[in-house]
């Protein structure tokens, strides 16, 4: 559980473990709306995971309301390396989204992508932490969705409240997205957040 790192927003944690997370975005501008992502995780075994991830949305296009189910995507994750006495893990895995939202209404893209991908952690020094998570997605159809790599990290620093308190984990993730077609530029993007456990516990 020492190598268990603070859940960034969208770096996948390299630790296999049992998690049921309940995501909810507001969005505001052309497309606002309102989404909710559910995803469950279950450990295999001492190294592997399975997850599901469900996305639902209420979005409004043009003025006209919209609901639904978004893109359904299931994933396997397996730890590859770990050491407690150098702080580091390294897990890999496969992620496939399904097509499963309307694409005419905005809430999928109408494609099955394949995603490969590696997951790093590392404790650093006085509570600090590294995640990195590097991938590629291979759509079925590269008509609807081209091929991409994507390079997202985390790094940051967990204060306690005391030896038993809450946890403070201020950090910041660099996002990169490359996709594989002329003339498009790399996407990057800075997001800066903190995680606070509820409970003294650091179990919620």
């Amino acid at each position: 559980g020492d190598l268990n790192l603070p859940r960034a927003l969208f770096t996948e944690k390299a630790f296999p473990e049992n998690e049921a997370v309940l995501t909810t975005s507001i969005d505001r501008g052309p497309m606002s709306g309102l989404g909710n992502v559910f995803l469950y995780e279950h450990r295999m075994g001492a190294r592997a995971q399975f997850e599901a991830s469900v996305p639902v949305a209420v979005e409004s296009i043009a003025g006209t309301w919209v609901r639904g189910l978004g893109d359904v995507a299931v994933a396997m994750k397996h730890a590859l390396f770990h050491s407690r006495e150098r702080g580091g893990i390294v897990s890999g895995g496969v992620e496939a989204i399904l097509p499963t939202g309307s694409e005419e209404h905005g809430l999928g893209r109408g494609v099955t992508i394949v995603e490969p991908f590696l997951a790093f952690g590392q404790i650093l020094p006085s509570d600090g932490f590294l995640q990195v998570h590097t991938g590629l997605e291979f759509p079925t159809n590269t008509a609807k969705s081209a091929r991409e790599v994507f390079v997202r990290t985390a790094v940051g620093k967990s204060f306690m409240e005391g030896r038993w308190g809450r946890s403070w984990s201020p950090m910041v993730e660099l996002l990169a997205i490359h996709e594989f077609a002329i003339g498009e530029p790399t996407m990057l993007d800075v997001v800066p957040q903190v995680q606070v456990t509820l409970s003294r516990r650091q179990h919620l």
